[in-house]
């Protein structure tokens, strides 16, 4: 009579420790297809901001480039020590993290 309970509460103790596992395989899987959700939404933000990237008309921008390669040496020298490049840089960051932070929700553009 007593193996019969031992082999009862084995059986029990099996199904229990199936139904553990199927549990954490089924929160592994969920935190998997979570992880891939937020994956596939970052994806298609970025897919976003790339075509929208690639629609901007830069050919203002670039005829004007142009025009640096007309400045005598002299000029390029100078403007070089006083760190011009760097100042110009600095400048194109600063207008591209406004317009990038005035793309946040619930904030005015054109402010």
């Amino acid at each position: 009579m007593g193996a019969f309970f031992t082999l009862l509460l084995a059986k029990i103790s099996k199904v229990v420790q199936w139904v553990a596992d199927l549990w954490i395989a089924i929160f592994v899987a969920a935190w998997d297809l979570l992880k891939d959700a937020f994956s596939w939404v970052v994806d298609q933000f970025m897919g976003i901001a790339l075509s929208a990237a690639s629609s901007l008309d830069i050919s203002g921008i670039q005829t004007n480039l142009s025009a640096f390669g007309s400045l005598p040496a002299n000029v390029l020298e100078v403007l070089s020590a006083l760190g011009m490049g760097t100042a110009f840089g600095i400048i194109a960051a600063a207008i591209g993290i406004r317009l990038v932070l005035q793309l946040i929700p619930f904030t005015r553009l054109g402010s």
